[in-house]
């Protein structure tokens, strides 16, 4: 268990996705360097990693993981990275061929966060890292206050889109297979409403009633920001998995606000 878990964090500190090509994630390129954190099963990591990674700047990306045991390695192989888009790709190969690692995770500034999933073991994982070798958050309280951090400085960004965006513009779609700017808004609303949710105990579903409903800028400020007020106060307690999940998402759909505002002429917050 130990050997498999050391291998999660490979990948989500990897998909840097929207705000690393807006300017709240690291300058230049996000992924080469050294990563160190703290990886796990369920909601705690507590098992610290060294990463070395490595991006070719164009798709490939490549590196070894080494747990706290001289023995416990991973070596990242197919892994890809799309800087355009933040889409990740990628599979670690355990150091004793016990398995293949997949993974789904986000970085907000120098902090990686996400989930995992191993071939050869049910359910997931969880990891927080931070880039700069000894920099990464080493205890359950740490992992919460940098989890809260993101969220606390994502929250603001879309919030600040949300108004900055005028009232005629939230029709706006860049082309019509894709959400237009208040379907945006309303999408992220449906996940904070559906992840904090289960953060808190409740056994909701996902609903998208949000999003097909009214979606004009005076409709959904109100909404937004109550949401986000419901999230913060679960964000101040203790780490939760699905705070993690909701962090990734909204992060993805405010890559989108990203360019859907470079398009209107607007400059993003985050800017």
């Amino acid at each position: 268990m130990r050997r498999a878990f050391l291998v999660l964090a490979v990948a989500l500190i990897l998909t840097s996705a929207a705000l690393a090509q807006s300017g709240g994630g690291a300058a230049g390129d996000p992924i080469t360097g050294i990563w160190t954190g703290a990886v796990g099963p369920g909601a705690t990591p507590n098992y610290t990693v060294t990463l070395t990674l490595r991006f070719d700047g164009a798709s490939a990306v490549t590196g070894t993981a080494q747990g706290a045991a001289p023995d416990d390695k991973g070596v990242v192989k197919n892994g890809t990275f799309d800087p355009k888009t933040g889409a990740l790709k990628l599979e670690v190969i355990l150091g004793d061929g016990a398995g293949v690692a997949t993974f789904d995770g986000w970085l907000v500034l120098d902090t990686a966060t996400g989930r995992m999933s191993l071939s050869t073991q049910p359910g997931q994982g969880t990891f927080v890292l931070k880039k700069g070798a000894g920099s990464a958050p080493q205890s359950a309280g740490d992992e919460a206050a940098a989890v809260k951090a993101g969220f606390t400085e994502l929250s603001d960004w879309i919030l600040k889109s949300a108004e900055l965006v005028p009232a005629d513009k939230y029709t706006y779609q860049p082309v019509k297979t894709v959400r237009t700017v208040g379907q945006q808004i309303a999408h992220i609303i449906d996940g904070q409403n559906y992840y904090c949710g289960r953060a808190a105990g409740q056994k909701v579903e996902w609903s998208d009633s949000t999003e097909k409903g009214d979606t004009a800028k005076a409709a959904l400020l109100p909404k937004l920001k109550q949401s986000m007020q419901t999230c913060a106060a679960l964000y101040a307690g203790a780490f939760r998995a699905p705070l993690v999940a909701n962090l990734g998402h909204a992060s993805l759909h405010y890559g989108n606000l990203i360019t859907y505002m470079r398009m209107l002429g607007l400059k993003p917050p985050s800017s």
